[in-house]
């Protein structure tokens, strides 16, 4: 009798075992699904989720882009944003010349760095990251600019109170730098680029041909045909070359970056016009469009929207107006492409208003919450006046 009894509480014993196994089974499988769908709700859940893509509406027309800081990669809610409307970014400082080129590595043996300065990627590694595992294509801005390049690169012995370098070392910094940052990408990131700025503001804005530069002082007025010889020498598979400016679409500034960019466009080594495109609503939305045809028919080029933002006017209603004009102004770039003009890329210089360069002139389309402005549902109605339509 006693051994009948130890065995009918051994089997419950067992059995009792096997369901605390089988609980602990299943809470641990319940805990890993909560834990995945509260992962999958972070991902998907945002405060923009709910608006209408600009990516998904201009998908068959042209890249949307936006200008891209390390910083905002650390915010959650713009990072998202970023993801929902955009499938272009540019890095807005960090791959500019004072950001990639080394001086202490370059300094460290200036004999060995004499012709090919020492180059290093560090500042916009996160963002490129970012760009990769997002489905995002990159514009590489800049190579040759007045602007954001230390002063020691222009100078015999890279000391800035020593002498300048002359023609032919000049050339051979430009070239190799040229190539160092083309073998880089290509070479770490292939396939991510897709244009780069190969020359950027060179057309001073008081009637001369040049802006007066340590560039044209160093090499001598072909200057940018050598950069260009240069890019298209070394450029990447697939990679689109490209002048940029501000007020390119003013006349007189027009002319003269034809009348510079004819000789690269006859050499064959350029593809495309970059037009900055910091506006307001002053901006006559017709003669902007005379421009944007000009390049295409002068030069044989197509056109990209580097640097959009519409800065606001004082008025009280300065918001419902940036939003008109946002939408009028899209609407004539989708007339343009309509029409055949090949504009590649649309992208917006910045994410919020508070992270512009320009913010206390709000020109951007989300403001510092990230909630929409009219001027987003302007470019948004330009192409589905239903999308934009809001509660």
């Amino acid at each position: 009798m006693k051994k009948q009894i130890l065995l009918i509480m051994c089997a419950a014993l067992m059995l009792s075992g096997c369901a605390s196994a089988a609980d602990k089974d299943k809470k641990t499988e319940n805990s890993s699904a909560s834990s995945q769908s509260k992962s999958s709700n972070t991902t998907i859940d945002s405060k923009t989720s709910g608006l209408p893509s600009l990516k998904d509406l201009y998908a068959d027309d042209f890249y949307v882009g936006t200008a891209v800081s390390p910083y905002q990669l650390g915010d959650i809610d713009c990072m998202l944003l970023i993801k929902e409307q955009f499938n272009s970014m540019t890095c807005e400082n960090e791959m500019k010349p004072d950001s990639i080129l080394d001086k202490q590595t370059t300094l460290s043996d200036i004999d060995k760095y004499r012709e090919a300065p020492a180059v290093h990627f560090d500042s916009c590694r996160s963002q490129l990251e970012f760009a990769e595992e997002n489905g995002l294509k990159v514009r590489g801005h800049t190579l040759v600019w007045y602007s954001q390049t230390p002063e020691w690169l222009f100078y015999k012995d890279y000391d800035t109170n020593g002498e300048l370098a002359d023609r032919e070392l000049m050339l051979k910094r430009m070239e190799n730098y040229i190539k160092a940052v083309f073998e880089w990408a290509d070479t770490e990131h292939p396939g991510l680029f897709y244009a780069w700025d190969v020359v950027n503001e060179a057309a001073a804005d008081q009637g001369q041909a040049k802006r007066d530069c340590l560039w044209l002082q160093t090499i001598g007025d072909d200057y940018i045909e050598k950069a260009f010889e240069f890019a298209r020498k070394y450029q990447p598979e697939g990679v689109k070359l490209y002048y940029n400016d501000y007020n390119a679409f003013q006349m007189n500034k027009q002319l003269e970056i034809i009348d510079f960019l004819k000789p690269v466009a006859e050499a064959g080594n350029i593809d495309g016009v970059g037009m900055q495109s910091h506006i307001g609503t002053w901006c006559d939305t017709e003669s902007y469009g005379e421009a944007v045809r000009r390049y295409n028919k002068e030069l044989g080029v197509e056109i990209s929207i580097t640097e959009l933002d519409i800065s606001k006017d004082n008025s009280d209603d300065w918001e419902k107006k940036q939003g008109d004009y946002a939408q009028k102004y899209m609407e004539k770039i989708i007339q343009l492409k309509n029409e055949g003009v090949p504009i590649t890329s649309f992208t917006v210089w910045g994410v919020t208003d508070t992270s512009s360069w320009k913010k206390q002139e709000s020109p951007l389309f989300f403001d510092g919450n990230l909630n929409p402005k009219p001027s987003f549902y302007g470019l948004v109605a330009a192409k589905d006046p239903e999308a934009a339509k809001t509660e």
